[in-house]
């Protein structure tokens, strides 16, 4: 379809902006420091956290509920029989993923295309920005 199209069928949508490259690898950037800064804040964080006498204590107790609840699990014939289920079913679909790797599916980019279109992406922008920013992204 193309975009003459979409755009007489639905006049009063607004007409979608492109950042020049420029805005786009400064955004990137700033985007990268941001998420260094939040990494090293929770990471902080977490130091805190650890080192509660308090929280310790109900990690502790939720560690020992964790093996009981675990126990149960393992010795009920029932939630067995569900868990023997779930397991067949994953044991399928990695044969089918296996199968579709063989036959030359390219499941990465088929589980990126769903999500794209899922979320409502313009593939095309995508595709431009990742030829922008291709070279900030480790």
């Amino acid at each position: 379809m193309s975009n003459e199209l979409i755009g007489a069928v639905n006049p009063l949508a607004p007409q979608p902006q492109t950042a020049d490259k420029s805005t786009i690898r400064q955004f990137v950037k700033d985007l990268g420091e941001l998420s260094s800064k939040i990494k090293d804040a929770k990471s902080e964080l977490r130091e805190a956290i650890l080192s509660n006498d308090e929280i310790q204590n109900i990690d502790d107790q939720i560690k020992q509920l964790k093996e009981e609840r675990k126990s149960i699990i393992e010795n009920s014939t029932v939630i067995q029989g569900y868990v023997e289920i779930v397991n067949e079913a994953i044991d399928e679909r990695k044969q089918l993923i296996s199968d579709a790797k063989q036959n030359g599916v390219p499941r990465g980019e088929i589980d990126l295309a769903i999500r794209a279109l899922k979320k409502d992406i313009d593939i095309s922008a995508s595709v431009d920005i990742y030829t922008n920013i291709a070279d900030l992204v480790e």
